[in-house]
């Protein structure tokens, strides 16, 4: 091989590996941003006085999103969020006693 030739290999290889890096990082900001969007429209459909039932089933319908259950003193708790955002955006939705949402905040 010339130089020339290994000059255009490695141009060629820098090339590609800048292609696949650009790649994942289109297809992880299209996957963190249907995340948000899942996790916010959701937590917005989340007023005070809806079911406990009905909650659950709105969140069933997640992708993107995992949601757990945390007991406390003011009653249950459901915490909605992303590993995709480090579980950093959130969606904290109370319960009372009654099993209705008293409160919902996308944080």
């Amino acid at each position: 091989m010339t130089p020339q030739q290994t000059i255009s290999l490695r141009t060629r290889l820098v090339m590609a590996t800048t292609a696949v890096g650009v790649l994942l990082v289109v297809v992880y900001t299209f996957f963190a941003v249907a995340a948000k969007d899942e996790i916010y429209y959701l937590c917005g459909n989340f007023k005070a006085g809806v079911s406990y039932s009905s909650v659950l089933r709105q969140l069933d319908t997640v992708h993107l999103s995992v949601y757990r259950f945390e007991k406390s003193e003011q009653g249950e708790r459901v915490i909605h969020s992303s590993a995709l955002h480090l579980n950093l955006l959130r969606c904290e939705i109370t319960f009372d006693q009654d099993g209705k949402v008293s409160s919902a905040i996308y944080t």
